[in-house]
């Protein structure tokens, strides 16, 4: 693959080519729109983007590729042609394609969003049957975790425009994919970013490293311009083109950042459904240790115009080391790699002028991004039994990093941490890195300062090993009742494994097999239904209260760190007062106490913490890898093969339940057709009385889902009434408006039994059922 340095995100379609693959032809960009909310350390944007189809002829299929920052988790897609309005829903991967490709062979407007499996900061979207010289409307929502910027010690927040070019051949014959061109702009582009902090919080300042910006301290892009609340700020970008020529960065400073902080969230349509996301910001100070510190570095040719600043960057780390026994080399690598030293050696006047030396001769030079090898030479020659910090400095162009991640993480007593130099390093590897190696990752863009990041990446290479943290929440009205405390132990982790597919002998005394009759009168004639890969797969219960991370990775003095935990139906259901973060050292224990405020019904914590497990188990980690069946860890009882498929099911069932896209589910979107054939609307309101109850609520069965639209993937919780309830009222209230006066004492009676249940209103708020179903479930006829 020959790198292309001008790669940017657009649509697209393909064009035949004179000779080998297919070439590809963009769509003008006509405007760009980005909106973000900020609230505590998580972000909730919003991206629009409008292109035109000017070929003068209806396209089979265009593309759309974008790349987003590492651990985004996609919860909202929308796609706008003309007067359709395509809403997605999450399904696991191939079937969402399987509904795709029939929409599209129906001649329907139809579109899909997916993952590379390749890399998680990247995603594609295909749109089928785009018609000639109509608009595209692609709109994506996403929510992320601030990073901490270590150079101001505020929060960054990132919307990249630029997919780095990767070295090494991407699968399924789809390099191509990968290059692009520039469109014809003929818009401009409009970035704003409003921030909220907790009332205690005051926003001493937003900026921007990357772009000239407006800034507006004490209040946000929908406040009357008059208003003024310390806790509030908002920045805007606008430009008269629809390209960026880097990633737009906001940091934003408050005196309150390095406070930690737990919220806690009920989930708006799933009964006795709760998340808990804990920041941890530790402050504590412990002796330093003497391990072997290997810097291994960057010299393949993407480093072109950057290998000033990696120059700088090891400057900086060689004269930091301390004088304590620490041994310390250097590993250049590209399509090559080679060491300072044949072993480490100890750091002293002698061996710092040596590197110093070394370094002042660095060249990119050393061919292409080939980055695993230098790390498990690195991890060979490592010296015995110290522990072992592994500094990677890169601009982060790769493809296939899982294997490189899945050696990382297999390494004991060592650490990785990663500097990503220049504005199109990948997040995802940069990122990946530092979580698979328990260290953690820092980015430096073109012109930063970067002195303060480097010495806090080398205060933690220096930081004792303590990997024993665990999480206990605990309950209001605790006292001394153990059983108000729950401590979350990844180790004790055990499941109900139903293996329906093994035959076992009847236990002595067993009660007599069923008989089922082979002339029921009551029976019907089902139909054939195909068996899909992971529905043959034993049936394994997760935990009721599950812990992403699973394993709380180190933790840094002043660095943050996110834990959440989702506390599903059948936790104890009790209020969480406090988590209390406590560990054991060499020097003493270790404890941490974060009271946990309740911020009422939402989403966002809800599916950042589906995104982060299922990033965990997408990269051999997790929750599943710990389960016990019998003593027994599953992982090793399942072969390899079936072992995937259970894997691969879980991320599919937090997907689908959370709707966040991931490696092994999509969104969806095709286009609905009006109910013609299915008789008048007032006979469509009939329809829905008989499997309604004499309470008021409605009973969720095909029937309701089949009059009204949905989906049982778009439903996703169909066993519940609350939501069948929630979803018929929405129905009448947008797709029948017209009859209100048929349905109207219906629907006050149904709001009656959900505002008893503890989830009605009539407002139309976020956090309420209703709502919820309008805004996500019914599609407007």
């Amino acid at each position: 693959m020959n790198p292309n340095p001008s790669a940017r995100c657009g649509c697209w379609f393909p064009t035949p080519p004179a000779r080998g693959p297919a070439g590809r032809r963009y769509l003008p960009s006509v405007e760009l729109e980005s909106h973000t909310l900020i609230l505590a350390s998580t972000s909730r944007t919003t991206l629009k983007q409008t292109f035109v189809n000017t070929t003068g002829k209806s396209l089979e299929e265009a593309l759309y590729t974008f790349p987003l920052y590492d651990g985004v988790s996609v919860v909202g897609f929308k796609c706008t042609i003309k007067d359709k309005v395509l809403q997605g829903a999450v399904k696991e991967k191939l079937q969402a394609r399987k509904d795709y490709s029939e929409a599209v062979e129906k001649g329907e407007t139809a579109s899909l969003l997916e993952q590379f499996a390749e890399a998680s900061d990247v995603f594609t979207t295909h749109i089928g049957n785009v018609p000639a010289n109509e608009k595209i409307l692609v709109e994506i929502v996403y929510l992320g975790e601030l990073k901490h910027d270590a150079e101001t010690d505020g929060s960054r927040f990132t919307v990249p425009t630029n997919i780095a070019p990767r070295y090494g051949t991407l699968p399924h014959d789809s390099t191509h994919k990968l290059a692009t061109a520039r469109a014809n702009d003929s818009g401009g582009i409009r970035i704003s970013v409003d921030v909220a902090l907790d009332d205690a919080s005051v926003i001493q300042g937003l900026q921007s490293p990357s772009h000239p910006i407006a800034v507006a301290i004490g209040r946000t892009t929908t406040m009357p311009e008059d208003a003024f609340e310390t806790n509030r700020a908002s920045a805007t970008l606008a430009l008269q083109t629809t390209e960026l020529d880097r990633d737009f960065i906001l940091v934003v400073l408050s005196r309150t950042q390095g406070i930690p902080r737990a919220l806690l969230e009920t989930h708006p349509t799933i009964p006795n459904q709760r998340a808990v996301m804990a920041t941890l910001v530790p402050k504590f100070n412990l002796p330093s240790i003497s391990p072997e510190i290997v810097f291994v570095v960057d010299r393949s040719g993407s480093m072109q115009g950057k290998i000033e600043t990696l120059v700088a960057a090891m400057r900086v780390f060689l004269k930091s080391l301390p004088v304590n026994g620490v041994k310390f080399n250097i590993c250049s690598f590209g399509t090559k790699f080679s060491f300072l030293f044949e072993h480490s050696r100890t750091y002293d006047e002698s061996s710092l002028e040596e590197a110093l030396g070394h370094i002042s001769g660095f060249e990119a030079n050393f061919g292409g991004t080939e980055i695993w090898p230098a790390v498990e030479a690195t991890c060979k020659k490592r010296s015995d039994p110290m522990p072992l910090e592994v500094m990677i400095l890169t601009d982060g162009q790769i493809w296939n990093q899982d294997q490189l991640f899945e050696f990382i993480n297999k390494q004991k007593n060592a650490r990785f941490f990663s500097l990503g130099i220049g504005a199109a390093a990948s997040s995802s590897l940069v990122e990946g890195i530092a979580r698979a190696g328990n260290g953690f990752a820092q980015f430096v863009g073109d012109n930063e300062k970067m002195d303060r990041r480097i010495v806090r990446m080398l205060k933690g290479a220096l930081t004792p090993h303590i990997d024993n943290y665990t999480l206990t929440l605990k309950y209001a009205n605790a006292y001394d009742d153990d059983d108000e405390f729950e401590r979350i132990e990844v180790s004790s982790v055990k499941t109900l494994v139903d293996d329906t597919n093994t035959p076992s002998e009847p236990a002595a005394g067993a009660k007599p097999e069923k008989i089922i009759s082979l002339f029921d009168e009551d029976a019907k004639e089902e139909p054939i239904k195909p068996v899909g890969k992971l529905d043959s797969l034993p049936a394994i219960t997760a935990p009721a209260v599950l812990q992403a991370p699973n394993h709380i990775p180190s933790l840094y003095p002043f660095q943050r760190t996110t834990v959440y935990l989702l506390l599903g139906p059948d936790s104890p259901q009790k209020t969480p007062e406090s988590v209390l973060l406590s560990a054991t050292s060499e020097h003493g224990r270790l404890e941490l106490e974060i009271a946990v405020d309740d911020i009422g019904h939402g989403l966002s914590i809800h599916q950042l913490a589906a995104r982060k497990a299922v990033h965990e188990l997408e990269q051999g980690r997790g929750w599943l890898t710990e389960a016990k069946s019998d003593s027994q860890l599953l992982k090793d009882k399942y072969a390899a093969g079936r072992w995937d498929q259970i894997v691969e099911r879980e991320c599919v069932r937090l997907g689908t339940t959370f709707q966040v896209a991931g490696k092994y589910s999509s969104f969806v979107a095709v286009e609905k057709k009006a109910r013609q054939a299915d008789g008048s609307t007032a006979d469509l309101i009939y329809k829905t009385l008989p499997i309604r109850k004499f309470d008021g609520r409605w009973t969720p069965t095909a029937q309701l889902w089949t009059l009204v639209g949905v989906t049982a993937s778009g439903a996703k919780f169909e066993a519940f009434a609350q939501l069948a309830t929630a979803v018929a009222i929405a129905w009448l209230e947008v797709v029948m408006a017209r009859e209100a006066d048929t349905w109207e004492m219906v629907v006050d009676k149904a709001r009656a039994w959900l505002d008893a249940a503890g989830l009605g209103g009539s407002g139309g708020g976020a956090g309420d059922a209703v709502g919820y179903a309008r805004d996500n479930l019914i599609v407007r006829a």
